[in-house]
């Protein structure tokens, strides 16, 4: 289990170092925007593109991360009423859904959007969609393999007697 914990750590270390420089970037490149826009009053627009797929990739990477603290938001009132058994059963079958949608929303539907999108200009960056459509499948491996480690979590502290 100390693998997996392990795993997980250094999941969440990576995510979250990526996600805080998406977010300083994104802050920096809005501040260069703005002062473009009214200072020289010469607007950017590659700098408005960019910072609208970074929000994306911020969104979908934070998303991940979410998951895998299970730190997203959840109704357990009549989940909190049920024996610890059920309450076990009740948590591996939602991380199972989220396995399920990620796989095929984020994993199976995000590698149609990057065909797609190889045939698609971004017009401002001069670049194939793709690269930009990439995030759906990372992110998709990401929350799939959060939900495998939250199962095995699940599992192990049920084998221990605790209570998550």
């Amino acid at each position: 289990m100390n693998v997996i914990r392990k795993i997980k750590e250094i999941l969440n270390k990576s995510l979250e170092a990526v996600c805080a420089a998406l977010l300083a970037f994104m802050s920096l490149l809005t501040v260069y925007q703005v002062f473009m826009r009214y200072v020289v009053k010469n607007p950017s627009t590659m700098s408005e593109d960019i910072l609208s797929y970074s929000f994306v990739w911020l969104s979908l990477l934070a998303a991940a991360l979410v998951f895998g603290e299970r730190d997203h938001m959840s109704l357990t009132f009549f989940v909190d009423q049920t024996k610890p058994k059920i309450q076990l059963f009740l948590s591996v079958f939602s991380e199972v859904l989220i396995l399920l949608v990620a796989a095929l929303v984020f994993l199976f539907g995000g590698k149609g959007f990057m065909l797609v999108g190889a045939m698609q200009l971004s017009p401002t960056l001069s670049i194939t969609m793709d690269w930009i459509y990439v995030i759906l499948p990372v992110s998709g491996v990401l929350i799939i393999l959060y939900s495998i480690i939250n199962i095995a979590e699940l599992v192990s502290s049920r084998e221990r007697g605790e209570r998550k």
